[in-house]
């Protein structure tokens, strides 16, 4: 029966082509952003300290894609249950409840899809990303580097489906969900260091982003994919690498210490186990 539901849920997400389309609206607005004015202003910045290279437009794309990969899993998973809150009001939850199906069966199952969804999107965003990246002169991720990639993924989509979980618990209605989807797309790429650099924002705002778990899925990921491009754009100014890193996100710097990639691992795995383990709760007080 959970397989059914899950099957069921899949393909109502994408039958809907409008529910497709805005669950990737937030993706459209960062990449329009970026060709119009994202991408100057960092080539800009980074000409500031070393000689502009072809290299740089390279770096400035793959710090892009980082950002565009974990808004990809964050929003498509909250898509996927924005089935839930329309099966919810359309009280075709209670009708499912007179099969043998379960409340958690039925719960699981959009769970389920939403990872399923999510990550089919964010591979294919990732396929493309990479080819995207060799198209303008870059190179492809090692075979070790894309494997790094890819489990960060996954942990971007199971965490991401947490988090949204865990929101649409208090959601009852499509409008109310509407307005949760067009405030979280609007406020992703602040709180992931996109849209704006990190070495501008107020010390609040930073220390925010800091502890905002997705961020943190984009800061894995930068570190993945700029490796290489660091070394050759700043060869020679060493010194200036840090700073690039620090000014744009690629790493965390708070009170003065980097914060490593194993304390944002662990940050992300601390918040997917928190968060499930209250949407359990809540879930259970909700329907006991």
């Amino acid at each position: 029966m959970l397989l059914s539901l899950v099957s069921r849920n899949n393909k109502v997400f994408f039958r809907n082509k409008l529910l497709v389309f805005f669950s990737l609206l937030s993706v459209l607005i960062l990449i329009g952003l970026y060709a119009i004015f994202l991408q100057n202003l960092q080539l800009n910045s980074i000409a500031e300290y070393v000689p502009v290279t072809p290299e740089i437009e390279v770096l400035v794309s793959e710090w892009m894609v980082a950002g565009l990969l974990s808004i990809i899993a964050m929003s498509a998973t909250l898509g996927v249950f924005g089935i839930y809150i329309k099966d919810l009001e359309a009280k075709t939850t209670a009708d499912f409840l007179v099969t043998a199906a379960s409340r958690y069966k039925i719960q699981l199952s959009y769970v389920i899809s939403s990872f399923i969804i999510g990550f089919s999107m964010t591979f294919i965003g990732f396929i493309c990303c990479e080819i995207f990246i060799v198209s303008i002169g870059g190179e492809l991720l090692s075979p070790i580097a894309m494997l790094k990639a890819v489990g960060i993924l996954i942990l971007a989509v199971v965490m991401s489906s947490m988090i949204n979980l865990f929101i649409v618990l208090f959601i009852n209605t499509e409008t109310a969900f509407s307005t949760v989807s067009t405030i979280s797309g609007t406020l992703l790429g602040f709180l992931c260091g996109i849209y704006v650099p990190m070495a501008v924002l107020p010390t609040a705002v930073q220390s925010a982003i800091h502890f905002f778990p997705v961020s943190h899925i984009t800061v894995l990921l930068r570190d993945v994919f700029t490796a290489q491009s660091v070394e050759k754009v700043f060869a020679g100014y060493e010194l200036y690498a840090k700073t690039y890193k620090v000014d744009y996100g690629v790493i965390y710097e708070i009170d003065g210490s980097i914060l490593s990639s194993l304390m944002s691992l662990l940050f992300v795995l601390s918040t997917i186990i928190v968060l499930g383990t209250l949407s359990a709760l809540v879930f259970r007080r909700k329907y006991k």
